[in-house]
């Protein structure tokens, strides 16, 4: 207890020796005595910084990003007391700029950065009582107008064609450089009549104008939407708008122009080629082995398109056969009625079409307003081109001629097989087929393989012969092929280039007369000649010559129309010298979406093959005459 109660009083002894030191002090400074504590009391706790920085530029403006954990909602980001993001640039400056963001930030964009030059900025966070973190620094130099004026001068002037009002703007070469990406761009101009045009391109840099004034200059005022790459093959963050003038020089009446279809325009009747004559032409035809309408920019005056080919010649193709010491041409002259793209429909979808380029000149043309009426046959070019068509079906500048369609004007009830279509027998067959041709026409088919004869003077083994030329549909007798058998299969062809067949679904009847011209006892079977069957004629539809097959893409189909349709002239009618007319029906071949029958050659065969025996005989010659072969759309034609 001793020792407890002197502790007690050592203590107490201790407390009033501080008493009285703090009743001494108390008239004196009272912080005074906390010198040399108060640099710890009063210690700043700072808020958390970011933890990284990386920045890329836009127009007038750069993105800095602040998390290593990438671009996060501000409600996601958790760093302890920090409540605000601050951007300080231009520190050094009389007047620094501040940005303060009431929130922390993965990321901040600075705009109105005009000046082209070199920003420094410093980023911190910041907490409820405004202090503010360790800073995060990066130097930046934003793309600015000067850099946009600087890529004006790297985007090309689109290359011109003219024709007396009209223009066609392209950049063949696009206009995508090392130093930008294009994406697009809006363009304006005035029109002769003082009129301002509009428009917006996106990815296809193609501008069509017509009615513009001849012989003056045009403005278009082009702002093109690009994307610059930067120094390092970085792209800017913005596509920005550049505007740069394209001014041209329309041309006069008087200037001339080259065409891609000559020969084709030749055919319509056009010889020579400046601008005012092209100008002239209302109304083009076009045939369906066309490639191109490209010479369609220059006749920006043409109203009337037809696609049918009719009435232009010297556009179609021609094909030789050589065999046998003889060669027949067939084709060439123009296309006729009948005649359709050999191509099976079918086949033409399981494919991209046979669709003719420059679709897009066309289309300038339609929308521009300029053509108003097209006249165009299904499937003739290709179900690219049908599909391309059909909105303008609806809207009525397209008029189908199809099957539904007869219209007399492009499709008569019936057609003549021009001689530009024959064909010598001898090419097939030699041995068999040989017949000793002549035509009364004034074109002959081809003069290596038929001469001609008048049906006005016409005698058969000295025994002149009325030819009766007024039974004939033809009667001024320019189409008559005399024939003089030489073989026992007598024959010769009409047939098409390898391109085309003959449309047996618009004219499924073929037509021909037939006369013999020799004594009908020459034609009897007597004499050890089994002559009898020269009487009767026998048309073989087939899709190519056997000895040629590489005619036909749709192998031969030969389609026997039945020798015994083909009922034998009689005595009287050889007697009188009569035409007998022939129909034989196709309706059934009628070269459908599914059918191979692309029937291109019709073989006029005399004497059906049946086994007979035949010697020639000059003094007593078998003489027939085939005319007005024809096609046609019913059995009354």
């Amino acid at each position: 207890m001793k020792a407890v109660f002197k502790n007690l009083k050592k203590y107490a002894a201790l407390y009033g020796v501080l008493a009285v030191a703090a009743l001494i002090t108390g008239s004196c400074d009272r912080e005074a005595i906390y010198d040399n504590i108060k640099q710890f009391s009063e210690e700043e706790i700072y808020p958390a910084k970011f933890d990284t920085i990386s920045g890329r530029i836009g127009y007038e403006r750069v993105e800095i990003d602040l998390r290593k954990d990438g671009r996060i909602p501000a409600s996601k980001i958790i760093m302890g007391k920090a409540k605000k993001t601050v951007v300080v640039y231009d520190e050094d400056t009389p007047t620094p700029m501040v940005i303060e963001i009431d929130s922390v930030c993965s990321y901040v964009n600075i705009t109105g950065l005009i000046e082209p030059r070199l920003y420094r900025f410093k980023i911190y966070t910041e907490d409820g009582e405004g202090s503010r973190s360790i800073p995060q620094e990066i130097s930046l130099v934003p793309y600015t107008s000067y850099d946009r004026d600087v890529l004006q001068q790297g985007i090309l002037d689109p290359s011109a064609s003219v024709a007396s009002s009209a223009l066609l703007m392209e950049w063949p070469g696009g206009l995508h450089t090392i130093m930008m990406e294009y994406h697009g761009l809006r363009y304006r101009y005035a029109d002769a009549d003082s009129v301002w045009h509009e428009g917006e391109l996106n990815l296809a840099p193609r501008i069509y104008a017509n009615n513009l004034p001849e012989g003056r200059e045009v403005s278009f005022n082009m702002t093109y939407r690009v994307l610059p790459i930067l120094d390092n093959g970085d792209k800017l963050l913005d596509t920005i708008p550049v505007e740069k003038a394209f001014v041209v020089q329309m041309p006069t009446a008087e200037q001339p122009f080259v065409p891609t279809e000559l020969a084709i325009l030749r055919a319509n009747g056009i010889n020579s080629f400046t601008l005012a004559d092209a100008d002239a032409v209302t109304k083009l035809t076009y045939p369906m082995n066309m490639t191109t309408f490209a010479d369609l920019f220059y006749f920006n005056k043409v109203e009337t398109l037809d696609l049918t080919g009719k009435g232009l010649p010297g556009t179609l193709e021609t094909l030789t056969y050589g065999r046998n010491n003889v060669v027949s041409i067939v084709g060439g002259g123009a296309w006729q009625e009948f005649m359709m793209p050999v191509d099976q429909p079918a086949r033409i979808r399981e494919t991209t079409g046979r669709a003719p380029e420059s679709l897009q000149t066309l289309k300038d043309a339609i929308d521009g307003g300029q053509i108003t009426k097209i006249l165009y046959i299904p499937k003739t070019m290709g179900t690219v081109f049908d599909e391309f068509l059909q909105p303008y079906v609806t809207s009525g500048v397209v008029e189908l001629l199809g099957y539904d369609n007869d219209n007399k004007e492009y499709f008569p009830d019936s057609v003549y097989i021009e001689p530009q279509f024959f064909g010598s027998g001898t090419v097939q067959d030699a041995n068999s087929w040989d017949i000793i041709l002549s035509y009364s026409g004034d074109v002959l088919p081809r003069s290596t393989d038929i001469v001609r004869f008048n049906p006005a003077a016409e005698t058969v083994n000295g025994v002149a012969v009325n030819m009766n030329l007024n039974q004939l549909l033809q009667s001024d007798g320019k189409n008559i092929y005399r024939c003089v058998i030489q073989d026992y299969r007598p024959s010769f062809f009409f047939a098409l280039p390898r391109q085309w067949r003959f449309d047996n679904r618009r004219y499924p009847y073929v037509k021909f007369k037939m006369m013999i011209g020799c004594d009908k006892s020459l034609v009897t079977n007597t004499g050890g000649n089994n002559r009898h069957v020269y009487r009767q004629p026998w048309i073989r539809p087939i899709n190519y010559l056997w000895a040629f097959t590489s005619n036909s893409d749709y192998g031969q189909e030969s389609w026997d129309t039945g020798k015994g349709n083909y009922p034998a002239i009689t005595d009287a009618e050889i007697d009188n010298k009569t035409w007998h007319e022939y129909t034989v029906n196709m309706s059934a071949n009628d070269g459908g979406d599914n059918s191979n029958r692309r029937n291109r050659v019709y073989v006029v065969n005399v004497g059906q093959e049946n086994g007979v025996t035949w010697t020639y005989d000059a003094d007593n010659q078998v003489v027939f005459y085939i005319a007005d072969f024809r096609l046609c759309k019913t059995t009354a034609d």
